[in-house]
């Protein structure tokens, strides 16, 4: 078994076993916080928390496990270390705020993030940066966008089990679907337990068997990216990245007629996430037909070497540690603490 397959598989195991522990005990009701940290004294005695939760671990957990993806895989390709690094550093410094800003515009809320807008919007960045840390040498442009794109349906499916613990990117009741989705997700239905969690108090949904559009595009996602991860390695990279995109656009607009959650005002059938999901595709099927394509066939011994560093995991860690303060610090619940001693 060559050392490709061997990634390939080992990517499989590790990212199924992740989704099963989500989708297994994500969904309990002690599993939406992950601690309550207490920052106020009130005047009872009681302190005031903020909430970290477990949204945030999962998120944390998406962004690094597809950044250092996209570094193997690029890597692997003959890119330099730095070369995608710095590429990933400008799309994660637009795609982390454009998550916030564009949930903003859309759906006229502040404490929300949008996958589908960010996405979009690096999306479009995506040629552009990898041709700007690259444009000197020329032909890489199509290794480092495909590396990012074959990383992020790993990192979205697993970041989607982040929904499934708070709740959001709910689907619709089963009782109020069609007649063929009450058959099909009889007994497989999703049900959000719990007050805080958003299908509860934004959609009074709690206790309801809902579509589990969560689980499904976690489940999509996942295999969509790790399906194309042995046509990259076999030096298929365009054919890779228009599996990727083949798969993941689409999704986008198929899932959202399966959501109830709030997505903005609609002026049409489709929602603004599935009109950006649309120019997504229309704008990278071309670009990855007319790039040209790297001859030598990645070796993933060499992108794993590229992890090996103390640097890499330094980075990682504060990535990591960046994004989970950045969505893992609760807007939306609040905590009321009431700390004393224990008796013997």
């Amino acid at each position: 078994m060559s050392a490709n397959l061997r990634f390939s598989l080992a990517l499989a195991a590790l990212v199924g076993t992740i989704l099963l522990f989500g989708l297994r005990i994500l969904p309990r009701e002690n599993m939406q916080i992950l601690a309550s940290v207490p920052v106020r004294r009130r005047s009872d005695g009681r302190w005031l928390g903020v909430n970290l939760t477990w949204y945030g671990v999962m998120q944390m957990t998406a962004v690094v496990v597809a950044t250092a993806l996209a570094v193997v895989l690029a890597v692997s390709a003959g890119v330099a270390g730095r070369t995608i690094g710095l590429a990933l550093a400008l799309v994660l410094a637009v795609g982390l705020p454009a998550a916030r800003l564009l949930a903003r515009i859309v759906e006229g809320k502040r404490d929300t993030f949008t996958v589908g807008g960010a996405v979009c919007a690096v999306t479009l960045l995506l040629p552009w940066a990898a041709w700007a840390v690259d444009g000197r040498h020329g032909g890489h442009v199509l290794a480092i966008m495909t590396a990012v794109a074959v990383a992020y349906p790993v990192g979205e499916g697993i970041g989607r089990l982040a929904c499934v613990s708070f709740g959001c990117c709910y689907g619709r009741r089963v009782d109020q679907s069609a007649p063929w989705l009450r058959r099909l997700f009889a007994g497989r239905a999703a049900v959000v337990v719990g007050p805080t969690r958003k299908a509860a108090y934004a959609g009074n949904c709690a206790g309801v068997p809902l579509l589990p559009v969560p689980a499904l595009s976690a489940c999509v996602l996942s295999a969509g990216g790790a399906l194309a991860v042995p046509f990259f390695l076999a030096g298929h990279i365009r054919t890779a990245g228009l599996l990727v995109v083949a798969i993941v656009f689409p999704w986008r607009v198929v899932s959202e007629f399966l959501r109830a959650d709030y997505r903005g005002a609609q002026r049409s059938r489709l929602s603004a996430y599935q009109w950006m999901a649309l120019l997504s595709l229309a704008y990278a099927l071309p670009v990855l037909a007319v790039l040209p394509a790297e001859l030598a066939v990645p070796d993933v011994g060499r992108g794993l070497s590229a992890m090996g560093s103390p640097l890499a995991w330094l980075a990682l860690a504060g990535l990591g540690t960046v994004v989970f303060a950045y969505l893992g610090v609760s807007k939306k619940t609040t905590a009321i603490i009431d700390l004393g001693v224990k008796e013997d």
